[in-house]
């Protein structure tokens, strides 16, 4: 259930406080449930966003949960990150994630904690070498601002943090057509516009974490779909409230 809950997270209208997801896979069922709460003003933004397993996941995750916190700045609809951090635990380990945003100097920096059974075993304190705008929450919703100007058949790249191992790029696809009818279908969703974006993270065990995103005219996600999973051929979200 690795990286889940970052999966949610194109929920920005001002109309909305706090939305549910429920998680399923083909065989399994309902597997988690994701819960986002946030509130934004003219000028700023914050998310909390909780994930639980549920089910075989939970077996299998070690009861895995994930709990995020960002926030930043809003300026001609557009989102700025400024603060990112995310804590996970799930069998014995916990695992504590930050990122803070320097727009003067134009640096990241990232501070990572892990331990085990309540011991320290790894920390790191590094600036990335690259800026970016963006954190895995903020990226979203300036995808779904730029897809208003972008014509379906088109792909692009964006900049986020949380991307190193590929120098911060976030590979988005806006599908033809036809494949947006037919996934929109396949999701058993309607009145919707579909990219898809690549992460290179093994979300879920994915080979290169590619997820569908279908997308409502008020920019709420109702449907989400996650490709070639371990377990099986892909793991959906629908949102339920």
């Amino acid at each position: 259930m690795r990286y889940l809950a970052i999966l949610f997270l194109l929920f920005f209208t001002l109309d909305a406080k706090t939305l549910h997801y429920i998680v399923k896979a083909p065989i399994f069922g309902r597997i988690g449930q994701v819960t986002i709460n946030y509130t934004t003003t003219t000028t700023n933004y914050r998310i909390v966003a909780d994930m639980q397993t549920s089910g075989f996941a939970k077996t299998l995750s070690g009861n895995r949960k994930e709990h995020y916190e960002a926030n930043g700045n809003i300026s001609n609809d557009r989102y700025f990150a400024k603060h990112f951090f995310q804590d996970v635990r799930y069998k014995k380990k916990h695992i504590k994630l930050e990122y803070l945003f320097d727009y003067k100097n134009r640096k990241i920096r990232k501070i990572k904690k892990k331990w085990k059974e309540n011991q320290l075993l790894h920390q790191t304190d590094r600036y990335l070498k690259f800026f970016a705008h963006n954190d895995l929450f903020s990226a979203y919703h300036n995808i779904v601002q730029k897809l208003q100007h972008i014509p379906d058949g088109s792909r692009f790249t964006i900049m986020a943090a949380g991307l190193e191992r590929f120098q911060g790029r976030l590979e988005v696809i806006v599908p033809p057509t036809k494949q947006q009818q037919r996934e929109a279908n396949s999701l058993r969703v309607k009145n919707v516009r579909i990219f898809h974006i690549i992460t290179h993270k093994k979300i879920l065990g994915s080979t290169n974490g590619e997820i569908i995103f279908a997308v409502a005219p008020n920019g709420i996600t109702k449907a989400i779909r996650v490709l070639n999973t371990s377990y099986v051929s892909h793991v959906d979200a629908y949102l339920v409230r």
